[in-house]
């Protein structure tokens, strides 16, 4: 598609390159009269050519090699170069198996070399979009790797041109690969999912009716989910239920349907009122029923409105602050919680029935970090001491003793886990003073598996201490014992407290053992994940990953193909989000805000009395409920998703920052044509928040699609006028050409990262500005602070 038309004016010949299948057509004579013709025979000139690209070399040996047989290469040459690739840049941070100075994958993404699943996930891959592809475009922008392009570490190298080429290649041809495999599965409808639930409800003795409700995950199996991750996704949601129980039996894995989408639960096993299943009901935002005669005696066996919602949704919400410590009761302040548990941690200190364990590093801690165990009603209560430096009363390997107190440390903070009644963990974080804390202050702790990178309480701790405990060396009685610096009643009491280490693992491995028999006894695998991601957090991720327009239908109801047949006869205001699920994905935060409406508008579901309203009460100013964040920083559509030769293609993009927006047509010949700016539209600034369409109503030209195939548009929302290495001649031409594209970005967004240096971004207090960081000390960026924001998508020219 890379044909060239002459277009001329009313007034005069003006010979405009067409590349895209695109032809600019002028409206109106002002721009011909101060224009300079073109010989009629004579193509427009375009911007410089580059060399032809040299064929892709293949990349050096990696410095970190997953196992053996841990993944398949493949076989066919443009996957396995993409697989390469990724190899070499990525899986030492998101392959489960290859990872590097790392336990678990960085942001829960731990299967980068699984190309058939991350091609099926469009929060990664957009099959056909390259440039929409999050795995690809935030390598184009020098977001990934991250240790290389933000931490500053220099024993691996950047991704060249070449290499990026050959992911681009990888993407560009699955075109429609992936979306054929879910045709052939039985699909579960709204209506099959309501008789189903009363079906199994007209099966149970009375006296079991009234508490009974269900966590659904019928939606994903409909998306075509493999059976593994359904498997984990399963488990996850019975894990989730016991670590929110009440009760000392632990609730057993049961569904009811052939597929085992559905699970059913009672509020009795769990400890639960039916007021506390209502303190979910308040927030839940899929709080949709189809309209049926069903839904009265749904209501009378169940006693609740609503007796079943969605798992992914459960254990995003539910696993963390405020709803997570509304359904386990957690009081407000630490010194509350020992309370409750039956632990007096400042007399067991003195007592030496504590027992402790220091150390310098640590998983999450940016600091030294002590753990102490107490005994406790159900089991055991372990907390620690985190700090936010690590001179003076911040190192216990100077102040062993406290908190406070003679030769007594200060800490700023601490987690605490300890036993529920029936095995499971609960989880507690909070300040020196003992205050509950959602999230624990990122120069403190961090999560790396989190999109933030905060320790969320509950959600974090779960997938840190998925089989337990953690082993951890003490270093302290040995420092203290083998020295002179402190007093005998000093080592006394750390030769009390600071047990020897053999004596610690052994208690480490009875805590761990109790964690795990209760999982077992739940009918759990313990050491089960998805990609090397803990059970409920791949639930969780699952739930706040972006959607395409398949699993979108599925939360519908609806297949694919009803879902588009439905959503013709929107109202006009749905258009835009319904446009970029047809033409791309579309961020869970996006989607969850406009479910219910639209839902009501296409589908004959109706919402259900007394749910999805206000949240349940937290502390004053709290948020109403844990939500799905994007990192979202432009969007694009077009006015349709598939045009005929000779269309008039709208373009609209809306930008969360102020910036200078340049709109890239790219052929599949890898040519891109500069939309805009154009010679006609040559200022390309837009203000933040504002939505433009282009070419405008009164745009002096217009463009017209011109051959068949498939299109890619980009737009670039950058700080600069000048972005991707493009080189605008208006003087010449009114559209620029550029040949090779990809390899071109790649080049400018290299040298440009040269001239910078590493964007290394300090953590407030801890590091000099432009020092390298570590893992440990690296920071979430927000979308709003990048350079660079791009959007892409994909179009059909019939």
């Amino acid at each position: 598609m890379n044909g060239r038309q002459r277009v001329n004016s009313p007034v005069q010949g003006l010979a405009v390159a067409a590349v895209f299948g695109l032809a600019l057509t002028l409206a109106g004579s002002a721009f011909a009269q101060s224009n300079e013709p073109a010989p009629a025979d004579e193509p427009p000139a375009a911007a410089a050519p580059l060399d032809p690209p040299p064929p892709i070399a293949p990349p050096p040996a990696l410095p970190v090699k997953a196992p053996a047989g841990a993944v398949d290469v493949p076989s066919d040459p443009v996957a396995k170069a993409a697989f390469e690739v990724l190899e070499k840049h990525c899986a030492r941070c998101h392959q489960e198996g290859a990872l590097s100075a790392r336990e678990r994958p960085a942001k829960n993404f731990g299967n980068v070399l699984k190309l058939d699943e991350i091609a099926a996930n469009p929060h990664y891959v957009l099959p056909g979009n390259p440039f929409g592809s999050k795995v690809f475009k935030q390598i184009v922008d020098k977001e990934m790797p991250y240790d290389v392009e933000y931490e500053g570490e220099t024993k691996y190298p950047s991704v060249t041109p070449d290499e990026l080429k050959a992911l681009e290649t990888w993407i560009a041809q699955l075109g429609t690969q992936t979306a054929a495999a879910c045709d052939a599965r039985k699909f579960v409808s709204n209506e099959d999912m309501l008789n189903l639930v009363v079906g199994d409800l007209s099966k149970l003795p009375n006296a079991r009716k009234k508490g009974t409700r269900y966590l659904t995950l019928t939606h994903l199996k409909n998306a075509c989910l493999d059976e593994q991750a359904m498997k984990v996704f399963r488990q996850g949601a019975v894990k989730l239920i016991n670590s929110l129980s009440r009760s000392s039996d632990v609730v057993r894995l049961e569904t009811i349907d052939p597929d085992e989408s559905i699970i059913r639960i009672n509020l009795d096993d769990i400890g639960w009122e039916a007021k506390d299943w209502d303190e979910v009901l308040a927030v839940y935002p899929y709080n949709l029923q189809p309209e049926s005669d069903l839904k009265a005696v749904l209501t009378n066996a169940s006693g609740t409105q609503l007796p079943y919602v969605r798992a992914d949704w459960f254990a995003f919400t539910a696993s963390q602050p405020p709803l997570y410590d509304k359904l386990l009761k957690l009081p407000n302040t630490f010194q509350e919680v020992a309370k409750q548990e039956g632990v007096d941690v400042e007399g067991n200190i003195k007592r030496f029935i504590a027992q402790r364990s220091g150390f310098q590093r640590s998983g999450v801690s940016q600091n030294n970090r002590m753990i102490e165990r107490h005994p406790s009603r159900a089991g055991y209560f372990w907390t620690s001491y985190d700090f936010a430096g690590n001179r003076g009363k911040q190192s216990f390997f100077e102040h062993p003793l406290g908190p406070k107190g003679e030769n007594g440390f200060e800490h700023d903070g601490g987690e605490t886990i300890w036993s529920l009644p029936n095995g499971f963990q609960a989880y507690y974080l909070n300040t020196a003073d003992g205050k509950r804390l959602d999230k624990g202050p990122t120069q403190i702790v961090r999560d790396l598996s989190r999109k933030d990178l905060t320790v969320t309480n509950g959600i974090s701790c779960m997938g840190c201490h998925d089989q337990g405990i953690r082993k951890a060396k003490d270093e302290v009685r040995q420092v203290v014992l083998s020295g002179r610096s402190f007093n005998k009643q000093t080592r006394e009491a750390v030769e009390a407290l600071y047990i020897p280490t053999e004596k610690m693992d052994a208690i480490l491995e009875s805590d761990t053992k109790k964690f795990q028999d209760a999982m077992y006894r739940a009918g759990l695998e313990p050491s089960l994940k998805l990609n090397g991601v803990e059970m409920i957090n791949a639930l969780a991720k699952r739930y706040e990953d972006d959607l395409d327009l398949t699993l979108a239908a599925a939360e519908f109801g609806f297949s694919k193909k009803e879902f588009e047949d439905a959503a013709d006869d929107a109202d006009r205001k749905f258009r835009p989000l319904i446009r970029r699920l047809q033409q791309g994905s579309i961020p869970r935060d996006q989607f969850e805000n406009n479910y219910r409406e639209l839902a009501i508008a296409i589908t004959d579901q109706e919402a259900v009395p007394g749910t999805g309203g206000s949240a349940p009460g937290g502390a004053p100013g709290a948020v109403a409920v844990a939500t799905p964040v994007s990192n979202e920083a432009l969007s694009l559509t077009s006015d349709k998703n598939a045009y005929k030769v000779g269309d008039t293609p709208v373009f609209t993009v809306l930008a969360k920052k102020s910036c200078f927006l340049t709109l890239v047509n790219l052929d599949d010949k890898g040519t891109a044509t500069v939309l805009l700016p154009n010679k006609f539209q040559q200022d390309n600034r837009v203000k933040a928040g504002q939505e433009i369409q282009f070419p405008g109503q009164k745009a002096p030209f217009q463009f017209r699609m011109q051959d068949k195939g498939f299109e890619q548009v980009i737009a670039t929302c950058s700080e600069s006028a000048e972005v991707d290495g493009i080189k605008n001649n208006f003087a010449k031409n009114a559209l620029t050409t550029v040949p090779n594209f990809t390899r071109t970005v790649a080049g400018a967004v290299q040298a440009d990262a040269k001239k910078k240096g590493t964007r290394a971004i300090a953590v407030e207090g801890t590091k000099a500005a432009g020092a390298p960081t570590t893992p440990q000390n690296a920071k979430a960026v927000p979308a709003d602070k990048r350079d660079v924001a791009r959007a892409a998508i994909k179009v059909e020219v019939k």
